[in-house]
């Protein structure tokens, strides 16, 4: 008679689930307080809600508890299924049985998920029924809360069932599971950390990239929730606006469903360590003896970059910036730390504290790659510090900066090439000028606002490119001379420059420093001004006087139309050293524009409601040069009134 292959055992099945049951019951009872009770507990209070908010609310419930409970409680099952893997006579005692590995790691993972799909499909079965009695029972929005839930659990319980097979030490697993979860993306920001004590110009606030490969981050930063998929449009003579409606959709559904598929991944993964895993290995920290160095030299590695850049940061820099380090203090600092980690890995591998003998020779190794590391940064042979874009491969730019009370700027959504070329040519002079700008830095010299020979501010940029990367730089403390404004490959000319282009010039006199490019008035479509706001103050000893009045939608515009003429003819250009007068107190116009409806799928959009209409402000900063806004002003019967120094 032909033997039968088979990858499941009854009595081990059913052993698994008597074994965990009080595991199961608080699972049950976790899900039950998380969806149906509460639904049921909201619509008795408010029976009132319409059937799109009911299954909103309780589809969003769903699609947060999903991977937070799955995450949570994935590597508690697995644990459990396995859990004789970290005792020896456990592990012996099943391994002797005739049941081959593949059937008792099937039937172990098979254990495990019912143990946790049947809770969920109870607990949404209860949480429809409650729906129903209100009549507000959606089965594709039940399908959806089902798939919030199963999806996230079959990642993160295989996942967890992975680590089990790298593990002899219960305790461990957890660890494993939980750095595993987060590695890729903190050793992201280590590096990158780590980098800022070398690169001049680093940036420090940008997003990690790798989230993907962290799943419980990217699941948390991709906003697993439920939205309409409708928006509907609606105007009476009292209120117009959006209200959503219509049919429901999971937002990240796409990213469960892929992390689905990675937990299957993981699983068949597992059970190929599975075969190959030695017995005797139980009770180690490390059980597959592969790995074992992959373990070491990644503790190693992770001690080096976090713990070595704690204590530099204690000892050496916590007054220096990107580019401006020791280089002795940094290496110093991370080979201690490299050391430490690299010898308590092989501690706890070899569970002895007579490690030196054998591991002097990769502590050496470790050593000397943390050294080539920052060499390799020091001398900058990645060409990071150096490289500016061209100005053909930049789709959107931006620019901040701050030197003194008349060079200070904001600028975002620059797409103009004019603009953009003042904006590279100013950060060349920046990078060409590193030498000079971290000697001054590291000498403590800072130049206040009231000193007409130099100046020290900040200088960030951003650049997104064409093919879709994002380019940042950041430098906190530059110095410019008052006596190199009229060489325009200098630091002060190429900023001086770039402060007063005609967007520098916008930004500073009718945003209030801060400029969006997408607003600039000369591009928006259909620009109309709705009127606006002057108020004006004076006071001397004795002696306060204020005005305050309204302005029409013609005066705005006649405002604004010699705001532009002051632009062009040069009168609002301002020096980075010293401040000029400006009006006291504040003018206000307002405006708004046409803009484009921007929906979702599927929308109604009634053809007898009026093109949409957006609101703009802008603020002009008046100064004693500005005579054609001043002149306009004057025949309005608003007197201008200046404070020297005195920014309104």
């Amino acid at each position: 008679m032909r033997s039968r292959i088979s990858f499941f055992n009854r009595t081990v099945f059913l052993h698994d689930l008597k074994r965990w049951w009080p595991l199961t019951a608080l699972y049950t009872l976790l899900w039950l307080l998380i969806l149906p009770f509460p639904q049921l507990t909201m619509l008795n209070h408010y029976p009132d809600q319409s059937v799109w908010d009911i299954n909103h609310d309780a589809l969003n419930v769903a699609a947060y508890g999903g991977y937070i409970v799955a995450f949570l409680t994935g590597i508690l099952f697995a644990m459990a299924a396995f859990s004789y893997l970290t005792n020896p006579r456990a592990t012996n005692g099943l391994h002797a049985l005739s049941a081959r590995r593949e059937t008792l790691y099937v039937t172990h993972c098979l254990a495990g998920l019912v143990s946790q799909l049947v809770p969920q499909l109870v607990a949404v079965a209860l949480t429809a029924a409650v729906i129903a009695s209100h009549n507000a029972l959606d089965l594709r929005v039940t399908g959806l809360m089902l798939s919030a839930l199963v999806l996230p659990t079959l990642f993160f319980y295989l996942f967890g069932v992975f680590c089990m097979m790298f593990t002899g030490q219960i305790l461990a697993a957890p660890v494993f599971y939980g750095v595993l979860n987060v590695l890729v993306v903190g050793v992201e920001m280590l590096v990158r950390a780590f980098a800022g004590n070398f690169l001049y110009g680093w940036s420090s606030d940008m997003v990690p990239v790798l989230t993907a490969f962290s799943p419980i981050i990217q699941l948390t930063d991709n906003g697993i929730r439920a939205i309409g998929s409708e928006n509907v449009y609606f105007s009476d003579e009292f209120s117009s606006g959006v209200q959503m409606a219509g049919k429901l959709q999971l937002l990240g559904l796409e990213w469960l469903l892929v992390y689905a598929a990675a937990g299957l991944v993981f699983a068949a993964l597992g059970l190929l360590v599975y075969r190959k895993r030695h017995s005797e290995a139980t009770g180690t920290i490390v059980a597959v003896y592969w790995a074992r160095p992959v373990f070491k030299y990644g503790v190693t590695f992770c001690a080096a970059m976090a713990l070595g850049q704690l204590l530099y940061y204690l000892f050496f820099g916590q007054f220096r910036y990107s580019g401006s380090y020791s280089l002795s203090g940094t290496l110093g600092c991370m080979a201690l730390a490299g050391l430490i980690g690299y010898f308590v890995a092989e501690m706890l591998l070899k569970k002895s504290f007579r490690v030196w003998k054998t591991g002097w020779r990769g502590a050496a190794a470790v050593v000397a790659v943390l050294a080539a590391m920052g060499c390799a940064l020091t001398f900058d042979f990645t060409g990071y510090e150096r490289y500016v874009p061209d100005v053909e491969d930049i789709a959107v730019a931006g620019v901040s900066m701050h030197f003194g009370y008349d060079g200070n700027i904001y600028l975002n959504g620059i797409t103009d090439p004019e603009t953009i070329r003042a904006i590279t040519d100013a950060h060349r002079a920046v990078t060409n000028d590193k030498a000079r700008q971290l000697r001054l830095s590291e000498s403590g010299e800072i130049w206040s606002y009231d000193d007409e020979t130099a100046v020290t501010g900040y200088f960030s940029v951003d650049y997104y490119l064409k093919d879709g990367r994002l380019v940042r730089r950041n430098y906190s403390e530059v110095t410019v001379f008052a006596d190199e404004q009229g060489d325009p490959a200098s630091t002060a000319g190429a900023i001086t420059a770039l402060n007063n282009s005609e967007t520098g010039m916008l930004a500073r006199k009718l945003g209030r420093w801060s400029f969006n490019g997408s607003k600039n008035p000369r591009t928006l479509p259909d620009l109309r001004f709705a009127g606006g706001d002057v108020y004006m103050y004076h006071g001397t000893a004795g002696n306060d006087w204020e005005e305050s009045r309204s302005l029409t939608a013609h005066e705005a515009e006649l405002i604004y139309e010699a705001v532009l003429r002051d632009v062009a003819a040069g009168h609002a250009t301002a020096s980075l050293f010293r401040s000029e007068p400006t009006m006291s107190g504040n003018l206000t116009l307002y405006a708004t524009y046409a803009a484009d409806r921007t929906t979702d799928r599927e929308v109604t959009h009634p053809s007898d409601l009026p093109p949409e209409r957006e609101s703009v402000t802008y603020e002009p900063e008046l100064t004693e040069r500005m005579t054609e806004t001043l002149a306009t002003l004057r025949a309005m019967g608003v007197e201008a009134l200046f404070d020297e120094g005195n920014t309104a």
